[in-house]
């Protein structure tokens, strides 16, 4: 039944099923980092391939950001395709 009403849904012209996805892919985040990490920051959103994820502080921003390639390959590996090929990170806006 879920996966029926996935289905339905993926198919919207009206850009509900595509919203259903973006918030599935955003979900990947906490498994792409560590707890650490994951508290620390927040996937905001994904647009034209590319994820937004704000964090706690700056110095949060640049570590990351040394780890950006890293973090592309693993986040498509478990979408299971390539759905980002760029993360910005930001400081402020963090909701943790």
């Amino acid at each position: 039944m879920a996966k029926r009403l996935a289905e339905i849904l993926g198919g919207l012209a009206s850009g509900t099923g595509e919203t259903i996805k973006i918030c599935g892919l955003l979900a990947l985040w906490t498994k792409v980092v560590d707890e650490r990490v994951s508290s620390r920051t927040e996937p905001i959103k994904i647009k034209e391939r590319t994820l937004y994820v704000s964090t706690a502080s700056p110095t949060w921003a640049q570590e990351l950001t040394f780890l950006k390639k890293k973090l592309i390959g693993k986040f498509n590996q478990l979408a299971g395709e390539d759905v980002i090929c760029d993360i910005k990170f930001k400081s402020g806006g963090y909701h943790g």
